[in-house]
């Protein structure tokens, strides 16, 4: 290797490390000259993650202060790979390395915490314990199935799919790696980081575009990224477009290291008139002390919170987790929005639940739960199709001795002729 070489490397290295202190060494692991081209104009601060900061055993896991500790060094404490967690977790399964070229392992101590030390059937561990099983790739789950990058203007980072409202991607990092991530395409992948030139663009492309009344910030996770960072994003798009509607942010993060969500960052959202947060809890017991505490932080700031869930085999497939879930979410505040069917991404099919089975919770939680906690379901069309909403049919046509009626069914099962409305 050439002088030229090595200066060359050591330079991309660098850029990403700057990109996201947090990550670096799965970075430098998978380093190659294609990312040269991508130079973020605000560094990150290499956060420390010395061997000995590794957890030895669960009881030094469980011992870990989440709360106690700045989030990103708390962060850089992940657990990476399946040998890792196999010191701390009885029961975790060897996986081969081209598990994580499909999409890398990241797991918060905060989400390790909340994860059984033994159960494999640990609604947690089956959100984020990588398994061998993910390279099993049904034909439906080959490539964007989604169409996004087909409705990604040139040189943007933003999808624009429906009239008056984009998707604009700012990071391709998430805190924690969901084995059902949408977007395994691209998140994790050294070689899709979003640079400044693309985000500048993307808020040009807003500026040149007044019928977009509705931007949703995701990635990735933007609330992975420094507060410096963050604000400068929100500040270029309020100052293209002060005239929007809604400003949103779609993160993962509050749930899976709560303490992300401090009064500093929301001092950025309230200047820069953030109006919405989304999260995905997908169980309820993600829903801890210390993610209520964070989240009244927003809601004190007078930021709305949603909740979008996905439907998950072995998370919550049940009438009952769903019923509790809900509910527990409007309890605190957070609004349930969504519930999606899963999008069929590589390695997705074995969390898939059947559209009956959809339906059948649907029906399960309608009437037996408080009116504001009952969620829209919802499939996503593959193809670009967009956000279409799951209903079950509690009225309808039908044919009854030759005339047309219209019965209305309750969730009880109970039904009655309501004829009368067909009458003009």
């Amino acid at each position: 290797m050439t002088i030229r070489t090595i200066t060359t490397s050591v330079l991309i290295i660098i850029t990403i490390i700057k990109f996201d202190s947090a990550i670096g060494e799965t970075f430098m692991t998978h380093i190659s000259i294609k990312v040269k081209q991508y130079t973020p104009d605000i560094s990150l601060k290499l956060a420390n993650n010395k061997k000995e900061d590794k957890f030895a055993d669960y009881q030094s896991l469980m011992d870990f202060d989440v709360a106690g500790r700045p989030w990103r060094e708390t962060l850089s404490r992940s657990f990476k790979t399946d040998k890792e967690l196999a010191k701390v977790f009885n029961n975790i399964n060897r996986v081969d390395d081209e598990v994580y070229k499909v999409i890398a392992t990241r797991i918060t101590p905060y989400i390790a915490q909340l994860m059984d030390k033994d159960d494999q059937a640990c609604p947690i561990r089956i959100q984020y314990v990588p398994e061998q099983n993910e390279m099993d790739v049904a034909p439906q789950e080959m490539g964007d199935q989604l169409g996004e990058d087909n409705m990604m203007p040139e040189g943007t980072s933003i999808v624009h799919r429906y009239p008056n409202r984009v998707l604009f991607l700012v990071h391709n990092i998430c805190g924690s790696y969901c084995r059902h991530c949408t977007r395994k395409r691209m998140v994790s992948d050294p070689l899709n980081v979003i640079s400044m030139d693309r985000i500048r663009n993307s808020v040009e492309y807003l500026r040149q575009h007044p019928e977009v009344q509705d931007v949703l910030l995701s990635g990735g996770d933007p609330l992975l990224l420094t507060d410096d960072k963050l604000d400068q994003i929100l500040s270029m798009i309020r100052e293209a477009r002060p005239d929007l509607k809604i400003l949103r942010i779609g993160s993962r993060l509050p749930a899976q290291l709560p303490t992300r969500v401090t009064p500093e960052l929301c001092q950025v959202l309230v200047k820069n008139r953030v109006t919405l947060l989304n999260t995905q809890i997908n169980h309820p017991k993600e829903i801890t002390p210390l993610f209520v505490e964070h989240m009244a932080l927003l809601r004190n700031s007078g930021i709305m919170l949603g909740n979008q869930s996905v439907l998950i085999k072995g998370v919550n497939d049940s009438v009952e987790v769903m019923r509790d879930l809900v509910m527990e979410l409007i309890s605190n505040g957070i609004r349930p929005y969504y519930v999606y069917s899963m999008d069929p991404a590589p390695g997705n099919s074995k969390f898939q639940v059947s559209y009956d089975r959809m339906l059948e919770i649907y029906h399960g939680i309608r009437g037996w739960v408080s009116g504001p906690a009952i969620p829209t379901f919802i499939v996503d069309g593959i193809g670009g199709l967009g956000k279409m909403p799951v209903q079950p049919e509690y009225v309808r046509k039908q044919e009854i001795d030759g005339k047309t009626k219209l019965i209305a069914t309750n969730f009880e099962g109970r039904s009655v002729d309501m004829t009368f409305l067909l009458d003009e």
